[in-house]
């Protein structure tokens, strides 16, 4: 009976000891593999040891443990599993909203845009007003016409879909207030697709469900209306057909927003394609290799270009965050010459690429969220 016991007692020493142990054994083989990161940013480097620092070492290798130890992605997915399926709610409320009807929605600044909540001051509007006349006019000087667009959140397109426990404060969003300001007081008339976009719902979704952009059928839609303001001004701008198009669809389990959550089945989107018929006139062509933004996370997306052969018409330059990349394609259709930057954010004017690329056009694209940004990189002089 003893030695039962005694066996007994060293059987569970063995597998206790193996069970807090095959962690560090998994981290050094890997025998079984995590499942994939989705967060966006990168887990943080192990540090370097150093004898003389050990205080900040420990420090720092706890962040690199907590970022890095096996199953991690695994154990967060599961987290994540439990709250969704069990309790349904986001378990990161504060970065995504669970909306109605399979919907989700962005938090942070996209929902207080939404709500109204800490609107724009009269005196940030005043500093954005002096920044955009001020580009306006500096690309006038080089025979540049000026636009600006503000990209809505999708709060605003579907309001229906953002739960009701999330009150609006104000009617109007961080764009529309300031759309509604520069058309009062300024010569830089935004670009307002808020009404095309809600108009343009008979359409189809113009949002993805489980991501916070515009779909492709949103972006056409949107360029078009950019795309009739220019042709105001260059007749050689022209505006797009939608039954031009061959619109396609697929399901889809990815968004932005499913991989926030590490949980990409279980939600469905519907993926669009537009395409013309006759083709894209426009096609990517050899990149300048414009200088990226450092420690901007996605430096691939930083700069695009596309021409059409032997066109003479007009060269426009866009400057934009994410949502230049669906509606860059459709914008391109009207100009013998396209460059995208997207530069991580700061929407600057960026006056070493309009020297260089001389554009007839400067498209300016901020999603309304990040408004307050173009007061952190302003181009214009503090005197003027």
């Amino acid at each position: 009976m003893m030695a039962h016991t005694q066996f007994r007692n060293i059987l569970i020493s063995i597998f206790f000891i193996g069970f807090i142990s095959f962690p560090f054994i998994n981290q050094k083989l890997n025998i079984i593999a995590d499942t994939e990161n989705t967060e966006k940013r990168q887990p943080t480097a192990k540090p370097a040891f150093d004898v003389n620092r050990l205080d900040e070492y420990f420090l720092q290798f706890e962040k690199y443990y907590s970022d890095n130890f096996t199953f991690r992605q695994r154990l967060i997915k599961y987290f994540n599993q439990l709250n969704l399926v069990v309790f349904k709610k986001s378990p990161i409320p504060d970065q995504v909203i669970i909306g109605n009807e399979g919907w989700l929605f962005s938090g942070g600044n996209e929902i207080d845009s939404y709500k109204g909540k800490h609107r724009l001051e009269l005196s940030e509007m005043e500093e954005i007003r002096l920044e955009l006349e001020y580009r306006k006019k500096y690309l006038a000087e080089k025979g540049c016409k000026f636009y600006f667009l503000v990209a809505p959140v999708k709060h605003i397109i579907y309001p229906d879909l953002v739960p009701k426990s999330f009150h609006r404060l104000n009617k109007q969003s961080w764009g529309q207030q300031l759309i509604e300001y520069l058309n009062k007081t300024s010569n830089v008339n935004p670009i307002n697709v808020y009404n095309t976009l809600l108009q343009s719902k008979e359409f189809g979704n113009m949002y993805f469900k489980l991501d916070n952009h515009w779909n492709k059928k949103g972006a056409f839609f949107a360029a078009n209306e950019a795309l009739k303001r220019m042709n105001i001004d260059n007749k050689e701008v022209h505006t797009l057909l939608y039954e031009d198009f061959i619109v396609t669809d697929s399901i889809s389990h990815k968004g932005n927003l499913t991989e926030m959550l590490s949980n990409t089945q279980m939600f469905t989107d519907s993926f669009f394609e537009l395409s013309p018929k006759n083709g894209f006139k426009s096609s990517a062509c050899k990149q300048v290799g414009y200088k990226v933004v450092p420690g901007f996370p996605y430096p691939w997306e930083y700069e695009m270009v596309s021409e059409i052969p032997l066109s003479k018409k007009p060269k426009i330059l866009i400057i934009s965050d994410s949502y230049g990349g669906n509606i860059y394609p459709y914008i391109s259709e009207s100009f013998s010459r396209s460059v995208k930057i997207f530069d991580s954010w700061q929407y600057k004017l960026n006056e070493e690429i309009v020297q260089q690329e001389k554009p007839d056009v400067v498209l300016l694209i901020v999603l309304e969220s990040n408004i307050r940004n173009i007061l952190e990189f302003q181009s214009r002089p503090k005197n003027k």
